[in-house]
């Protein structure tokens, strides 16, 4: 093999799509989107511009309302004294959102309390309405049974359970759930970036067999060496791209917590002197994560090593056939085990360190995904991530083998869809 030869291939393919708008405004696109994930739902939970829903309250028993108006005096308001039918008007006629009924019956008995509106507001009302009824039926029960005050504060506290890994060192580390998701997100973003990235090497082979160029590449450069060349350009083509978009989204996790903090903090100070925002904000479910230099060495390193296994596989699939819409057969049995893993994925999160976990996560096809949301998880034991990568090295070299000999032959075929009992063939041809 020409070393000379491999390295001009590679560089080709690097420099030559480096140089594309498409890889310009997707590498762009891709923070700009983190942004926006970050910023919108900021935005839209501090908005005040949306009107509220006002929700009429018959309260037969007399004191049910009184709480609901101490707890949101713009949502809840009495109803006129008039009959079921006239308030079933005024909801039609938008004088109220909607309106409910609360009897004895419902502080005696577990009967539900039905909510008659007009469907605005979602389900986001839908929740405020059913905690706010819950909590002043519960009130309303404790007093008529004449609990104490201290025994009242005591149902009321309703603590988070805030998870901590502990290390092997005695460090205490991030929220656990905060660390799912880091491997969660970079799963789907492995995920996305085999097809991604493998049909951009199918596609290759495929235009180049089409034009009949190989004809002229391959009476000077081995069909191996043109390959390799191909999978390693388009490679660190994808892991250029990835260490931009990992500086960028490091960036913008480091600002933002304190922007966030700012924006709902002056909300808060605007709107409620005693901090309710602010309060609702420490009760998020898990905090914004720091991602640490051994979980970005993780994602980079099996984004390569899977990226290697399946360009293999892609580009043995594009040499087989004259066109992309031709290679949609060919394509299961390499979509089956990218998509298996995001199949698993929720077991392997339920416990990363079961034998499941374990066994899923060291084969070849499935490491990819499932090594890095262990390793975000857990203390992934340093055999079992070496294993995972030698393994995975080793499949590589194996597919490059198999696929480059599939190649050879494939380039030069035309006018003819090979069947994967042709291809086998072609393996065997000296």
């Amino acid at each position: 093999m020409s070393y000379d030869k491999l390295f001009l291939i590679f560089k080709r393919e690097y420099l030559t799509r480096i140089r594309t708008k498409s890889f310009i405004i997707s590498t762009i696109l891709a923070p700009v989107a983190i942004i926006l994930l970050i910023a919108i739902p900021i935005i839209l939970q501090v908005s005040d511009s949306e009107k509220t829903q006002v929700i009429g309250i018959k309260d037969e028993v007399g004191t049910v309302l009184p709480r609901l108006i101490e707890l949101n005096s713009e949502r809840y308001v009495p109803t006129p004294p008039v009959t079921m039918d006239s308030l079933r008007s005024l909801v039609l006629s938008g004088n109220l959102d909607g309106f409910i009924e609360i009897t004895e019956e419902h502080l005696a008995t577990n009967k539900d309390v039905e909510l008659l509106y007009t469907g605005s507001g979602g389900m986001g009302l839908i929740s405020e309405i059913r905690s706010d009824i819950r909590m002043v039926l519960q009130n309303e029960r404790l007093d008529r049974a004449e609990v104490g005050a201290v025994v009242q504060e005591i149902l009321a506290m309703r603590p988070q359970l805030l998870t901590r890994k502990l290390t092997a060192e005695g460090e205490e580390t991030q929220d656990t759930l905060a660390l799912f998701m880091i491997g969660y997100i970079m799963c789907f973003i492995i995920y996305g970036a085999m097809f991604g990235y493998g049909a951009i090497i199918m596609r290759s082979v495929i235009e180049e067999k089409t034009n009949r160029i190989i004809e002229v590449i391959t009476s000077s450069v081995k069909p191996f060496e043109l390959l390799m060349g191909k999978v390693l350009g388009v490679g660190a083509l994808g892991l250029t791209q990835f260490i931009i978009w990992s500086i960028s989204a490091s960036a913008l996790l480091a600002i933002a917590a304190p922007v966030t903090a700012l924006i709902i903090g002056d909300d808060a100070a605007s709107v409620d002197a005693g901090g309710a925002t602010t309060q609702a904000a420490s009760e998020m479910p898990f905090e914004i994560p720091t991602i640490g230099p051994e979980l970005w060495i993780t994602f980079i390193l099996f984004f390569l090593l899977g990226y290697l296994i399946y360009s293999a596989l892609f580009a043995s699939v594009g040499s087989a056939v004259d066109s992309e819409s031709d290679s949609q057969q060919l394509m299961m049995p390499i979509m089956v085990p990218i998509i298996l893993p995001m199949l698993f994925l929720g077991k392997v999160a339920q416990d990363p360190d079961s034998t499941f976990s374990v066994v899923t996560s060291l084969i070849p096809f499935f490491a990819p995904m499932l090594m890095p949301v262990r390793v975000a998880m857990t203390d992934v034991p340093a055999w079992e991530y070496a294993l995972s990568v030698l393994l995975m090295v080793g499949t590589f070299i194996g597919l490059i083998w198999l696929s480059s000999r599939i190649y050879r032959v494939g380039i030069l075929m035309y006018g003819k869809k090979a069947s994967f009992k042709e291809m086998a063939k072609w393996v065997r041809y000296n």
